[in-house]
């Protein structure tokens, strides 16, 4: 087997050891790999190579396909720098489903809009997107219609612009597309337009919110280190604290990315459905020190929100719930977190634009150009 599939595998190995030491409390001395784990590095590493004549073919197969690809990035790299006025980015992620990720993405929008900003939240998280479900919304056009172009009346195809619908609180919705399986298994073609797409999005707002798929998925990754500011959600549940861990690591991990220990200063933490204060940051610490073990680096807490029943109310009603319920806990730490994020990106609430950013499009156009060199 290859040089590739050996890190791959001695990762699968290490990645438990570290859960381990994530899950005990305290972080300790190193588990040692297990008989499975050292048996898995053997097999592996006993294992016979690739034939030269497979090698020296696919090794000229990604030359060309990187050759075409980097003009292809080059140019969406240029047309990206020629524009100013980029709105402010925030990718919302989670290592797994279910702990509230999108719920946040969506009452976090709202909360920024009744500050006066202007903002846009984008469904990315792509064959299973639900934000217009907890908005009441029933979108006419999704993302899909954008990716695959439909004509509209006049013969002109559809804009992601044309698919932005008005959402409850203020804020308006790029939505996303739901039980479409071919959305989240796009072409590398289809991929580099969809992040085309989005870029343009950002002349149109003062913030855009990302709600990323869930997981560890390239897709989410690509966002993640392509935004001004990643949130990263998690919950006390041992297997939400294991699987943010895994999501870290494939973030800082990955050869994609070019990632350095300062790039940590855009990351943030979010403690979803604690019972107070303490238990979050208890979370927030067990995490912290095993990414500082491992990983080298120690992601700030933006916050947390409490464990409150209006929270499932508000998901039953279809209603964000900073509408449905402003004066319920839950509420007051989304109202609070969305002040912080505010304060965090530099916006301010005017009649100008935010200070210019590098651009989501360009930090996209540079992270392709890195995935294809």
């Amino acid at each position: 087997m290859s040089d590739q599939l050996l890190r791959s595998a001695n990762a699968v190995c290490d990645l438990d050891a570290e859960i381990d030491s994530l899950l005990a409390g305290p972080v300790g001395a190193a588990n040692p790999a297990d008989d499975q784990a050292t048996r898995l590095r053997a097999m592996v590493a006993g294992s016979g190579g690739p034939s030269p004549a497979a090698t020296s073919l696919a090794a000229a197969e990604a030359v060309l396909r990187s050759v075409l690809e980097r003009r292809e990035i080059d140019r969406a790299r240029e047309r990206a720098q020629s524009r100013t006025h980029l709105a402010r980015v925030v990718a919302v992620a989670s290592g797994k489903g279910g702990v509230g990720k999108t719920n946040i993405a969506v009452n976090l929008a709202a909360a920024m809009a009744a500050r006066g900003l202007r903002v846009i939240l984008l469904d990315a998280d792509l064959g299973t997107a639900n934000a217009d479900v907890l908005c009441g919304l029933t979108p006419t056009a999704r993302l899909d219609h954008v990716v695959t172009p439909l004509p509209l009346h006049d013969g002109a195809a559809i804009s992601i612009s044309d698919i932005l619908v008005d959402a409850p609180g203020g804020f308006r919705l790029a939505p996303g597309s739901a039980g479409i399986a071919r959305m989240a298994d796009l072409t590398p073609g289809e991929q580099r337009q969809m992040l085309e797409l989005l870029g343009e999005l950002e002349r149109d707002a003062d913030v855009l919110v990302v709600d990323t798929g869930a997981g560890v998925g390239r897709s989410v990754t690509t966002m993640l280190h392509a935004a001004d500011l990643g949130l990263v959600v998690a919950t006390p549940e041992p297997t939400s604290m294991a699987d943010a861990y895994a999501l870290l690591k494939c973030l800082v991990l990955s050869e994609e990315h070019e990632w350095s220990p300062g790039s940590a200063e855009a990351l943030r933490m979010v403690i979803n459905q604690s019972v107070d204060s303490g238990e979050a940051e208890d979370v927030h610490a067990r995490l912290t020190a095993v990414c500082g073990r491992f990983l080298g680096i120690r992601p700030k807490l933006l916050g947390s929100i409490a464990q409150d029943l209006r929270v499932a109310q508000a998901v039953r009603a279809r209603c964000p719930l900073v509408l449905y319920a402003p004066e319920c806990p839950a509420a007051r730490h989304m109202v609070l977190l969305a002040s912080r994020l505010i304060d965090q990106l530099g916006v301010r609430v005017s009649q100008s634009r935010p200070n210019a950013s590098p651009g989501f499009r360009a930090a996209l156009a540079r992270i392709l150009l890195r995935r294809h060199s």
